[in-house]
């Protein structure tokens, strides 16, 4: 299991990362190791397109999501 890092400031393998879409929406995902992924319950892999667009951002970056179904704009509301 991946601990929460010590280290706060940017997004890091286990981190957890709040985004804000820019209809409003928020949603919350933990940046886990590809054992560890759970997508239904917001566990995503460092390697997925979402985590590999989250590491090594800061809070109030936003990032730019591409996946197969759709590219998205949010901004990073809080990392822990």
């Amino acid at each position: 299991l991946i601990k929460a890092p010590k280290a706060a400031g940017k997004v890091v393998l286990g981190s957890t990362v709040k985004l804000k879409g820019t209809e409003g929406k928020t949603k919350n995902f933990q940046v886990v190791g590809t054992v560890e992924a759970d997508p239904l319950n917001s566990k995503i892999s460092d390697e997925s397109p979402i985590g590999q667009a989250l590491i090594g951002q800061k809070e109030g970056d936003k990032v730019e999501i591409v996946t197969p179904t759709e590219t998205a704009t949010y901004k990073i509301v809080e990392i822990s």
